[in-house]
């Protein structure tokens, strides 16, 4: 269980991330962007009606063609303490997907090796279509997991959280990019971040493809989903705002999170979050 201070500081997250995706909802809203809430947002919508309590994380989706136009939009429409986040652009950034940060909490995000002072913020990911094809397919899955690790391995101090439980072939994998972090000293983690978005956008999210990804988020290949699930969207009660989501939620949950994903799981398989706030 959580100590009473630890719950206040998760709170105080929650409530400056939510005050984020306020003005990021406004600003699709401004620009007629297509957005959906996945993974533990959508969750977190479903079985709670906001946050999970334990969870300090939102996760928002666009389809490519709406996320790159959200970052066109002239940086001056990101009134402080709002702003955009690319890897392109803030050397702090280290993800192949976008943030929209506040400067009005400062964390410390101590998931790796190496402690990062980040900005507040929310995950903007793009969205893709995936080849129908047997072959197509699994030629873009070699194709993207090859760059996919890479990017771990050069990062491997700054992103891989070496502090989860894992199996043993998890714990396998963990020693062996562990000894191949050399790489980081001839291979720009950059180059690695715009070959996976570049490989993503070949198969264009209004390609008409069967299927979706949702590949830069958590489960990677585990978040490939029917187009049909999608459509237009359907709205949910997160808080107190109404956010747009899969059309057909329980497709997307059953899926990332498997049948039961309306029971709670134990406390001791709770994800634990960790940022800890800095107060200045």
């Amino acid at each position: 269980m959580m100590a009473k201070s630890e719950k206040k500081s998760l709170r105080r997250m929650q409530l400056e991330e939510l005050a984020i995706l306020k003005e990021f909802v406004e600003i699709c809203k401004r620009h007629d962007l297509r957005y959906y809430i996945l993974g533990g947002t959508l969750l977190g919508a479903i079985r709670h009606k906001g946050f999970i309590p334990w969870d300090d994380d939102v996760d928002v989706a666009m389809p490519r063609s709406d996320y790159e136009r959200f970052l066109q939009i002239d940086r001056s429409e990101f009134v402080e303490p709002f702003a955009l986040s690319t890897f392109e652009e803030d050397e702090g950034n280290h993800y192949p997907w976008a943030r929209m940060t506040s400067s009005r909490m400062k964390l410390i995000n101590h998931m790796a090796n190496i402690p990062r002072t980040e900005s507040a913020w929310i995950d903007l990911i793009p969205l893709d279509g995936m080849p129908d094809g047997l072959v197509a397919r699994t030629l873009h899955k070699l194709h993207l997991s090859f760059w996919w690790n890479l990017n771990q391995i050069v990062q491997f101090d700054r992103l891989v959280d070496q502090k989860r439980k894992r199996g043993f072939l998890g714990r396998l994998s963990l020693r062996i990019a562990s000894s191949f972090k050399w790489l980081s000293s001839i291979v720009d983690y950059k180059v690695c971040l715009r070959k996976l978005n570049s490989i993503l956008a070949s198969c264009p999210y209004e390609s008409g493809s069967k299927d979706i990804i949702n590949y830069l988020a958590a489960y990677g290949f585990d978040e490939i989903f029917p187009r049909s699930a999608f459509k237009e969207g359907s709205t949910y009660q997160f808080e107190d705002m109404k956010l747009v989501g899969p059309a057909n939620a329980d497709i997307v949950c059953r899926q990332i999170y498997g049948e039961g994903y309306m029971t709670p799981p134990p406390v001791c398989e709770r994800n634990k979050h960790h940022a800890e706030i800095i107060d200045e």
